[in-house]
Protein backbone atom coordinates (compact mmCIF):
# COMPACT_ATOMS: atom_id res chain seq x y z
CA UNK A 1 0.00 0.00 0.00
CA UNK A 2 0.87 3.48 -0.66
CA UNK A 3 0.88 4.19 3.21
CA UNK A 4 3.35 1.09 3.68
CA UNK A 5 5.48 2.69 1.10
CA UNK A 6 5.59 6.33 2.98
CA UNK A 7 6.26 4.48 5.97
CA UNK A 8 8.89 2.58 4.79
CA UNK A 9 10.95 5.59 3.20
CA UNK A 10 10.30 7.88 6.48
CA UNK A 11 11.96 4.62 8.69
CA UNK A 12 14.70 4.38 6.16
CA UNK A 13 15.50 8.26 6.11
CA UNK A 14 15.75 7.92 9.99
CA UNK A 15 17.97 4.78 10.44
CA UNK A 16 20.34 6.24 7.90
CA UNK A 17 20.71 9.52 10.37
CA UNK A 18 21.01 6.63 13.24
CA UNK A 19 17.76 6.32 14.68
CA UNK A 20 16.58 2.64 15.27
CA UNK A 21 13.85 2.58 17.52
CA UNK A 22 11.20 0.83 15.55
CA UNK A 23 8.07 1.63 17.76
CA UNK A 24 9.46 6.03 17.53
CA UNK A 25 9.69 5.12 13.52
CA UNK A 26 6.29 3.66 13.10
CA UNK A 27 4.95 5.95 15.15
CA UNK A 28 6.51 9.37 13.26
CA UNK A 29 5.99 8.02 9.94
CA UNK A 30 2.14 7.35 10.45
CA UNK A 31 1.55 10.66 11.73
CA UNK A 32 3.93 12.60 8.60
CA UNK A 33 1.76 10.26 6.52
CA UNK A 34 -1.75 11.76 8.15
CA UNK A 35 -0.64 15.12 8.12
CA UNK A 36 0.40 15.21 4.79
CA UNK A 37 -3.16 15.36 4.04
CA UNK A 38 -4.02 18.31 5.55
CA UNK A 39 -3.97 21.89 3.52
CA UNK A 40 -1.49 23.47 6.01
CA UNK A 41 1.16 21.34 4.70
CA UNK A 42 1.29 22.27 0.96
CA UNK A 43 1.70 25.41 -0.73
CA UNK A 44 -0.15 26.17 -4.01
CA UNK A 45 1.61 27.68 -6.97
CA UNK A 46 1.22 31.65 -7.67
CA UNK A 47 -2.28 32.27 -9.07
CA UNK A 48 -3.19 28.91 -9.34
CA UNK A 49 -6.64 29.28 -7.68
CA UNK A 50 -7.84 31.62 -10.02
CA UNK A 51 -6.41 29.96 -13.22
CA UNK A 52 -8.66 26.72 -12.03
CA UNK A 53 -11.47 29.17 -11.56
CA UNK A 54 -11.05 30.92 -15.05
CA UNK A 55 -10.78 27.24 -16.55
CA UNK A 56 -14.36 26.20 -14.82
CA UNK A 57 -15.75 29.90 -16.18
CA UNK A 58 -14.69 28.79 -19.63
CA UNK A 59 -16.61 25.52 -19.64
CA UNK A 60 -13.01 23.77 -19.78
CA UNK A 61 -12.99 19.92 -18.37
CA UNK A 62 -10.72 19.20 -16.12
CA UNK A 63 -9.25 15.96 -14.29
CA UNK A 64 -6.13 15.37 -12.16
CA UNK A 65 -3.40 12.44 -13.60
CA UNK A 66 -0.61 12.20 -10.55
CA UNK A 67 2.04 10.24 -9.71
CA UNK A 68 0.63 10.49 -6.39
CA UNK A 69 -1.34 8.14 -3.92
CA UNK A 70 -4.94 7.83 -2.68
CA UNK A 71 -4.59 10.46 -0.81
CA UNK A 72 -4.63 13.39 -3.31
CA UNK A 73 -8.35 13.64 -3.30
CA UNK A 74 -8.28 14.51 0.18
CA UNK A 75 -5.49 16.79 -0.23
CA UNK A 76 -6.99 18.57 -2.93
CA UNK A 77 -10.62 18.61 -1.16
CA UNK A 78 -8.43 20.18 2.00
CA UNK A 79 -6.84 23.14 -0.66
CA UNK A 80 -10.73 24.05 -1.59
CA UNK A 81 -9.52 22.43 -5.24
CA UNK A 82 -11.49 18.94 -5.58
CA UNK A 83 -14.15 20.62 -7.03
CA UNK A 84 -12.48 22.23 -10.01
CA UNK A 85 -11.85 18.19 -11.50
CA UNK A 86 -13.95 15.86 -12.97
CA UNK A 87 -11.58 13.34 -11.57
CA UNK A 88 -8.63 12.52 -10.10
CA UNK A 89 -6.52 9.75 -11.27
CA UNK A 90 -3.69 7.93 -9.16
CA UNK A 91 -0.95 6.40 -10.04
CA UNK A 92 -1.36 4.05 -6.96
CA UNK A 93 -5.13 3.47 -8.30
CA UNK A 94 -4.28 2.87 -11.57
CA UNK A 95 -1.31 0.45 -11.29
CA UNK A 96 0.90 2.52 -13.74
CA UNK A 97 3.12 5.66 -13.12
CA UNK A 98 3.64 8.85 -15.43
CA UNK A 99 5.50 8.37 -18.47
CA UNK A 100 3.77 5.02 -18.51
CA UNK A 101 1.11 5.73 -21.29
CA UNK A 102 -1.30 3.38 -19.88
CA UNK A 103 -1.99 6.64 -17.13
CA UNK A 104 -2.90 9.00 -19.52
CA UNK A 105 -4.58 6.50 -21.85
CA UNK A 106 -7.00 5.70 -18.63
CA UNK A 107 -7.70 9.28 -18.09
CA UNK A 108 -8.75 9.50 -21.79
CA UNK A 109 -11.16 6.85 -21.89
CA UNK A 110 -12.67 7.91 -18.29
CA UNK A 111 -13.15 11.45 -19.86
CA UNK A 112 -14.19 10.07 -23.41
CA UNK A 113 -12.13 12.44 -24.74
CA UNK A 114 -9.64 12.01 -28.13
CA UNK A 115 -6.12 12.58 -27.25
CA UNK A 116 -5.94 15.31 -29.72
CA UNK A 117 -8.64 17.39 -27.72
CA UNK A 118 -7.06 16.87 -24.63
CA UNK A 119 -4.09 18.73 -23.36
CA UNK A 120 -1.92 17.97 -20.63
CA UNK A 121 -0.31 20.68 -17.85
CA UNK A 122 2.84 19.49 -16.18
CA UNK A 123 6.75 20.55 -14.82
CA UNK A 124 8.42 17.34 -15.85
CA UNK A 125 9.63 17.82 -19.39
CA UNK A 126 9.82 13.47 -19.16
CA UNK A 127 6.78 12.60 -17.32
CA UNK A 128 4.61 15.52 -17.90
CA UNK A 129 5.16 16.80 -21.36
CA UNK A 130 6.75 14.01 -24.07
CA UNK A 131 4.74 11.30 -22.27
CA UNK A 132 1.45 13.30 -23.10
CA UNK A 133 2.33 13.86 -26.31
CA UNK A 134 3.67 10.46 -27.01
CA UNK A 135 -0.07 9.88 -26.58
CA UNK A 136 -0.98 12.57 -28.72
CA UNK A 137 -2.13 15.04 -26.28
CA UNK A 138 -1.51 18.43 -26.52
CA UNK A 139 0.39 19.36 -23.63
CA UNK A 140 2.92 22.44 -22.27
CA UNK A 141 5.64 22.22 -19.78
CA UNK A 142 5.41 24.43 -16.99
CA UNK A 143 8.55 25.69 -15.58
CA UNK A 144 10.39 27.42 -12.85
CA UNK A 145 12.72 30.40 -12.50
CA UNK A 146 16.18 29.40 -11.61
CA UNK A 147 15.73 25.87 -12.45
CA UNK A 148 18.06 24.16 -15.13
CA UNK A 149 16.82 22.16 -17.72
CA UNK A 150 18.21 20.26 -20.94
CA UNK A 151 14.67 20.26 -22.81
CA UNK A 152 14.55 23.75 -24.07
CA UNK A 153 15.48 22.61 -27.90
CA UNK A 154 13.08 19.97 -28.01
CA UNK A 155 10.08 22.48 -26.59
CA UNK A 156 8.73 24.77 -28.20
CA UNK A 157 8.20 28.52 -26.83
CA UNK A 158 5.06 28.23 -27.13
CA UNK A 159 4.06 25.35 -25.04
CA UNK A 160 6.84 26.71 -22.08
CA UNK A 161 4.40 28.31 -19.34
CA UNK A 162 6.21 30.39 -17.39
CA UNK A 163 3.69 30.56 -14.87
CA UNK A 164 -0.17 29.08 -14.35
CA UNK A 165 -1.62 31.60 -15.24
CA UNK A 166 0.13 31.89 -18.79
CA UNK A 167 -1.68 29.03 -19.67
CA UNK A 168 -4.77 31.39 -19.94
CA UNK A 169 -3.41 33.95 -22.43
CA UNK A 170 -2.67 30.42 -24.74
CA UNK A 171 -6.27 29.16 -24.33
CA UNK A 172 -7.60 32.98 -25.33
CA UNK A 173 -5.22 32.43 -28.25
CA UNK A 174 -7.02 29.06 -29.32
Amino acid sequence: SSKQWWVDVVKQTFRLAGVHEDRLLTTIAERLYREFCSAQNWELLPGARETLRQCHRLGIRMAVISNFDKRLETILSHCNLRHHFEFVLTSEETGFAKPDQRIFQQALHISGVAPQQAAHVGDNYVKDYRAARDVGMHSFLLTRAGRANNWELEVPKQHVLPSLPHLLSVIEKG
